[in-house]
C-alpha cells in the first residue's frame, strides 16, 4: 500500500500548485458557492448572498474556458483511426458541448454585470449553457465506461494468466483513475438536471451534489504528493550480525 508523505512543506507546495491553476481556484469557490447554496436551502438571507457573489467571482477563472473546451477539436479535428469512430465522434461533441456551457455561461454573466440587457436572450443563453453542460456530462460517462470495458477486458485466447494479471495490475492505476472520473462525471450529471430542474430537487439537494461535485473535481486537480522516503531494509546477514564496537568502545579496551 503506497503511502503518502507527512512532510508539512511538501504539503504546502502542492496545495500552492493547486491554487496557481486557475481550474483549481475555480473548483475551490464553486465548493464554496454550492455549500452556500446547501446552507440557504434556497431562502433569501446572508448565505444566499455568499452564493450570489461566489458565483459571480468564479467567472474571472474561467474567462478562456470556452476556448479551451473547443481546443481538442480546434486542434485536431480529425477522427483517430486507433480509436472506434463512435468514441471519437463523442470525445468530439463533449469538447464542443463544453464550449457551448462556458460560452452560454458568460452571456448570464454579461447580463448580470448589466453589459447584456437581452432579458429572453439571457434565459437561452443559460438554459443552452446548462444542457449543454448536462450532455458534455453524459458524453464523459458514455466515453468512461468505454475505456473501462477495455482495461477489464478477460484474457484473449492464447494469452496466459500470468501475463494478463501483470498487464491488469499495470492498468489498475489508470482504471483507478477513469473510475473517479466516471463518478465525478455522473455527480455533474445529476448536478446539471437540479439546476434545470428535469426532476424536482430542494436547492438543499443541488447545493450538496454540487458540493460533492466540486469536492471531487478538487480531488482530481490536486498535485499528487511524494512518497516518503523508504529505508532500504537490511539484508539477513546486516541484521544478524553482532554489533561492531564503536572507536570510543576500542579506545576503552
Amino acid at each position: 500500500m503506497s503511502q503518502i508523505t507527512t512532510d508539512p512543506k511538501e504539503h504546502l507546495k502542492a496545495f500552492n500548485g493547486f491554487l496557481k491553476q486557475s481550474d483549481g481556484r475555480d473548483k475551490l469557490t464553486a465548493a464554496v458557492q454550492y455549500a452556500a447554496m446547501f446552507v440557504s436551502a434556497g431562502e433569501a438571507g446572508d448565505a444566499k448572498k455568499v452564493q450570489t457573489s461566489v458565483a459571480a467571482a468564479r467567472k474571472v477563472f474561467r474567462i478562456f474556458r470556452p476556448l479551451e473546451a473547443a481546443s481538442p477539436v480546434l486542434l485536431n479535428p480529425v477522427l483517430n483511426p486507433k480509436k472506434p469512430v463512435l468514441l471519437e465522434l463523442i470525445n468530439k461533441l463533449k469538447s464542443i458541448l463544453m464550449a457551448i456551457y462556458f460560452a452560454g455561461d458568460h452571456v448570464v454573466w454579461a447580463s448580470q454585470a448589466g453589459l447584456y440587457t437581452d432579458k429572453e436572450g439571457t434565459e437561452k443563453a443559460q438554459k443552452m449553457s446548462l444542457w449543454s453542460w448536462a450532455l458534455g456530462s453524459v458524453c464523459t460517462v458514455v466515453s468512461e465506461c468505454y475505456e473501462l470495458l477495455q482495461l477489464s477486458k478477460p484474457p484473449s485466447t492464447g494469452e496466459g494468466k500470468e501475463a494478463w494479471d501483470i498487464k491488469r495490475m499495470k492498468a489498475q492505476a489508470e482504471i483507478n483513475t477513469r473510475m473517479i472520473t466516471l463518478i465525478h462525471a455522473l455527480f455533474q450529471t445529476l448536478l446539471a438536471a437540479g439546476l434545470l430542474q428535469l426532476r424536482p430537487m430542494k436547492p438543499r439537494t443541488v447545493g450538496l451534489i454540487g458540493v460533492i461535485a466540486s469536492v471531487m473535481n478538487c480531488y482530481m486537480l490536486y498535485p499528487k504528493l511524494p512518497a516518503p522516503a523508504l529505508t532500504p531494509p537490511k539484508s539477513y546477514a546486516e541484521a544478524n550480525s553482532p554489533a561492531q564496537p564503536s572507536k570510543m568502545e576500542l579506545k576503552k579496551a
